[in-house]
């Protein structure tokens, strides 16, 4: 973290509830320090109902930059004066850049989850993926993997109207086979290659939660991936991996969506060097 703040220090920040758990300071305080900006990047915990002032203060405070968490990802462009293409198409936004106008919203929860695939070498092309959620992380997901040609997708959620609503949204922009279910219709799914976890149910300090008790859906594919990335193997990944799967947390997704968000905060390219000291340091924290 920069130890010089200053009448200069410009702010960024997290929203969302809860924030306890997270470790974007970490993320955007080290590249802030490798690429010797005069930032500094602190959580903000905002309560149900305090949204809209949340983000009116923040403009008051000249706040450059806010990233936004569970669970105001679609709440929040309600208060925005512009919203990006990808993130209109994906209908949640994570990102929100300054301007003299108001914010503007941005999503980088979709290249940052492709980016983590790709280095761990997971292929959405071609592969029947199981979506769980139906959220904002969900919506990026499931935009994702249609624009990467999967065969077809499955949403599990709770609220099934909520799966169906994300499945027509899919279809209205992509030609793929989507489907909704309840997680009472868990029993009904056919064989698939990805199962990807985007729901907070599992997330510090409520490590002992599964969304999925099913033990018949953890013999139905080959990778579990969790949005989640604290704690570092949640009670899915962990039954994933009992049944021989190979898994994936979302800590890498959490780094390179972050990654994109500080890039479009300065308008830079972070080079790739720096990108790996700020990685190992993470990793060695």
């Amino acid at each position: 973290m920069n130890q010089n703040i200053n009448g200069n220090t410009k702010v960024l920040g997290l929203i969302g509830n809860p924030i306890e758990h997270t470790i974007s300071p970490s993320i955007h305080n080290l590249l802030a320090t490798k690429l010797n900006m005069n930032y500094v990047y602190v959580p903000f915990k905002v309560d149900d109902g305090m949204l809209d002032k949340a983000i009116e203060g923040a403009r008051a405070l000249n706040i450059q930059g806010l990233n936004i968490t569970v669970p105001y990802k679609e709440q929040v462009m309600d208060n925005l004066i512009k919203i990006t293409p990808l993130a209109e198409q994906i209908g949640a936004v994570n990102t929100l850049k300054y301007t003299e106008s108001g914010y503007v919203g941005y999503n980088t929860d979709a290249e940052g989850l492709n980016i983590s695939l790709i280095n761990n070498s997971i292929q959405l092309k071609n592969s029947k993926i199981v979506i769980i959620g139906a959220g904002g992380a969900a919506k990026a997901v499931g935009m994702l993997c249609a624009r990467e040609k999967c065969k077809k997708i499955t949403i599990i959620n709770r609220t099934v109207i909520k799966g169906e609503i994300l499945a027509n949204n899919i279809r209205q922009y992509y030609d793929v086979e989507t489907e909704a279910l309840g997680l009472d219709e868990i029993h009904k799914i056919s064989p698939f290659d990805i199962a990807i976890q985007t729901t907070p149910i599992g997330m510090s300090p409520n490590v002992h939660d599964n969304p999925v008790k099913n033990d018949d859906f953890y013999k139905k594919f080959h990778i579990a991936v969790d949005l989640i990335y604290n704690p570092s193997k949640t009670k899915f990944l962990v039954e994933a991996e009992r049944n021989g799967m190979k898994i994936l947390n979302g800590f890498q997704m959490l780094f390179y969506q972050g990654v994109k968000a500080y890039e479009i905060w300065n308008d830079i390219s972070i080079p790739e060097e720096i990108l790996k000291e700020v990685m190992t340091d993470l990793i060695n924290q």
